[in-house]
Order: structure tokens, then sequence, then C-alpha cells
């Protein structure tokens, strides 16, 4: 199985590397869910690396799995519309994407083939001006190693 902090690694880079998201959110502010940093100015996204599951009954079930993560997308505003267009520009970047990692840090090299859409949460408000939408994802990760 592969490493699920090489995993969002890579993840999070992609998302640094869509243009569409530049505008938006600043590279510094799209970081890993346990990130513990006191400094943060909105709007910001986290990755939020879930659950890896074995795929398949056969001896190499453990080099073929499903990674389900979730992004997720903070704002301070009046209303929530600029938290959605950042979780509509999160997934316009991450759905139908390929990711892979040839050289990780942890563990064996891998490709996810193609990362699709489970679920979009519409923004909520989670105080005064806080707003928080959520976009969950999952993949088909192989070791290529």
């Amino acid at each position: 199985m592969i490493s699920h902090a090489s995993f969002q690694e890579q993840i999070i880079i992609a998302l640094r590397d869509c243009a569409d998201l530049e505008s938006l959110v600043a590279d510094d502010e799209i970081r890993e869910s346990q990130y513990q940093g006191t400094e943060f100015v909105y709007p910001n996204i986290r990755v939020d690396v879930r659950t890896q599951i074995p795929e398949g009954t056969s001896p190499c079930r453990l080099k073929h799995s499903i990674e389900n993560f979730a992004v997720i997308a903070t704002s301070e505003n009046d209303s929530s519309l600029e938290c959605e267009q950042i979780c509509f520009q999160i997934i316009e970047c991450l759905f139908g994407a390929q990711i892979e990692d040839a050289t990780p840090s942890q563990g064996p090299n891998w490709r996810c083939e193609t990362i699709n859409l489970i679920q979009f949460n519409a923004p909520r408000r989670m105080a005064e001006r806080i707003w928080r939408g959520e976009v969950i994802f999952r993949g088909r990760v192989k070791e290529t190693s």
C-alpha cells in the first residue's frame, strides 16, 4: 500500500499547479489538513486523506487500492460565494486528473489513473463570516515499483 503522506503531497502539488486556483488562494495556504500552524489567512485549502482500501482478492491486492480524500476550502466573507468558487476550481483541477509519485520519500512508487468526484458539500457557515466547503474524491491507485 502507498504512503498517505506521499499521496497527500501529490494532491497538494496538483492544487498548487492549478492556474485557476492561483488567483483565489495563495500557494502557502494549500496544505495538509493536519497543519497546526497558528498563522494562516483566508481563503485557504486543506487536503484530508481519509481511507485507503485494498482492491480485489488476489495476492497483489495490497498493490492496488482505492484512495478516498477530501479537499476543504474555507473563506472569510459576507457570503459563501468565494468559498463556492474555490470549491468549483478544486473540482475543475482534480476531477479526471492523473497523478503519480515516481520518487516518494516513503513507500513504493505509485500512480493514480483517474481521480473521480464523489460528492460536493456546498459551503456552510462555521462562524460569523467563515465558510467551509468540502469536495470528496476517490482514486484508484496502483504501485508501479
